[in-house]
């Protein structure tokens, strides 16, 4: 009877453990639930305490506007990768006065979500100073991680732009194509001409010297020249070589210098010698950015449908470099991205950043791709078509459609392969000062020196605040 009263009891205590067992599994599995519930700010902050459960994961993607290519990219990769969650963010934004308030916003609350720690894991760097969060120690170093990467093929990509889009050395944001910049030039002039001059290699006083001689040779037919004001072009020039004169990373500053007083130097002489000019000319070179095959044969094409008495065919040419600046053609990186130090999920991030990088993705809507084959593919694509139908739907060039064969695209490779030097875009305070302070050089009222330490003081001031 004893024992029968003794296995009762054992019986009764396993029931009781089980159940008490059971109930703190399902409170551990509650609270773990609870844990995995992330809580995002517009901005695509992620507060703390909000690692996923059951080895998913979410890689929050900060973007200023909505983008087709990251929507294709994030569904594609979560279809190959279950346990990953892609959440895109990006601010809303309209015209005029709405549009800057909402990109100020933008740029003012991933800097405080990023100097806090909280940022977003991957962000779209276009519309945000780069340079600042690489001072601050907000951004991986990507150079580390692709070197180590065996998955990661570089000679799939154009290494002249992966090598150059470096910040002290290291790649902290991965574009995912570019934009070419260039001189459209007026060739049935230059052929007439015959004006001698190697573009693939000529600086800024070598182009002064052959506008010279185009404009003595082209007098009896009319005006011509390079439309543009003074300041603009001084501006144009800083920015192809802005690392020359302004290093945001280490604050240092360098217009108070014999380069930037010779680019003065140089803008004054082609303005007095009215080779540059806001007059009507009938244009020798125009600088023009190109962001596609298709765009390559428009901007090519358009000046043989100009008015009657300004039609001519034209050639693209690579812009001047400064003196003593290596030689080669110059790009803008386009959808950078960059990845948060501070994520727990970086490894997640650069595997997502690699897959849009891949042939998997499309190219980017605008812009050459990074990716070698993807850009291949562009061109084939033109050429099967053999032809391109303007998009402007009012105007002389509406409608119009060229025709497009494998000689018309034949140099948009060398002029890609070429591009080594990346080049400042997003308006700044910077410009804004240079074209403020230079007005007073060209105008005579004050000397060239005087003006370079303004902008020096100026500036120095604005990277220091």
């Amino acid at each position: 009877m004893k024992k029968m009263l003794l296995m009762l009891l054992t019986i009764i205590l396993m029931i009781s453990v089980s159940a008490c067992s059971s109930r703190a599994g399902n409170g551990d599995v509650a609270q773990t639930q609870n844990e995995s519930k992330t809580t995002k700010t517009p901005n695509g902050e992620k507060k703390e305490g909000t690692k996923p459960s059951g080895g998913k994961k979410t890689i929050v993607f900060s973007t200023f506007f909505p983008d087709e290519v990251f929507e294709e990219a994030k569904k594609k990769y979560e279809a190959k990768h279950p346990n990953i969650t892609i959440e895109l963010k990006y601010l809303e934004s309209g015209d005029g006065e709405k549009g800057a308030a909402a990109h100020e916003k933008f740029v003012k609350t991933t800097n405080t979500a990023m100097l806090s720690g909280k940022g977003p894991d991957m962000i779209e760097m276009d519309q945000l100073p780069m340079d600042k969060y690489v001072k601050n120690n907000l951004l991986v170093n990507m150079s580390e991680i692709l070197e180590k990467d065996p998955t990661f093929k570089k000679e799939q990509y154009l290494n002249n732009i992966l090598d150059n889009v470096k910040i002290n050395s290291g790649i902290y944001g991965m574009p995912l194509g570019f934009i070419m910049y260039g001189l459209m030039g007026n060739e049935t002039l230059i052929e007439k001409s015959g004006v001698k001059f190697d573009d693939k290699t000529w600086n800024w006083s070598q182009y002064t010297d052959v506008i010279r001689q185009l404009m003595k040779f082209g007098e009896n037919n009319g005006k011509y020249g390079v439309f543009s004001s003074p300041d603009a072009l001084l501006n144009e020039m800083v920015k192809d070589q802005y690392p020359t004169f302004v290093d945001e990373v280490n604050g240092k500053v360098n217009f108070d210098s014999e380069p930037f007083t010779k680019l003065l130097k140089q803008v004054k002489s082609l303005s007095d010698e009215h080779m540059i000019t806001q007059e009507q000319v009938h244009p020798l070179f125009r600088t023009v950015s190109i962001n596609s095959p298709t765009d390559y044969i428009n901007t090519l094409k358009e000046s043989e449908f100009y008015p009657k008495g300004y039609v001519f065919k034209s050639k693209l040419y690579a812009k001047p470099n400064a003196n003593d600046q290596q030689a080669g053609g110059y790009f803008r990186p386009y959808k950078t991205i960059g990845i948060n130090e501070k994520s727990s999920v970086k490894e997640e991030a650069w595997d997502f950043l690699k897959f849009m990088l891949s042939d998997e993705i499309q190219a980017p809507g605008t812009g050459f791709p990074l990716n070698k084959n993807l850009y291949e593919k562009q061109k084939q694509q033109l050429l099967e078509e053999g032809k391109v139908t303007v998009s402007q739907e009012m105007g002389a060039m509406s409608g119009k459609v060229f025709e497009v064969t494998a000689k018309d695209i034949q140099g948009l490779d060398q002029l890609l392969s070429g591009a080594i030097h990346p080049v400042a875009f997003k308006p700044s305070k910077v410009e804004e000062i240079i074209s403020e302070e230079s007005k007073a050089y060209f105008s005579g009222q004050k000397s060239a020196e005087v003006v370079a330490r303004l902008i020096q003081n100026r500036v120095t001031t604005v990277l220091n605040e």
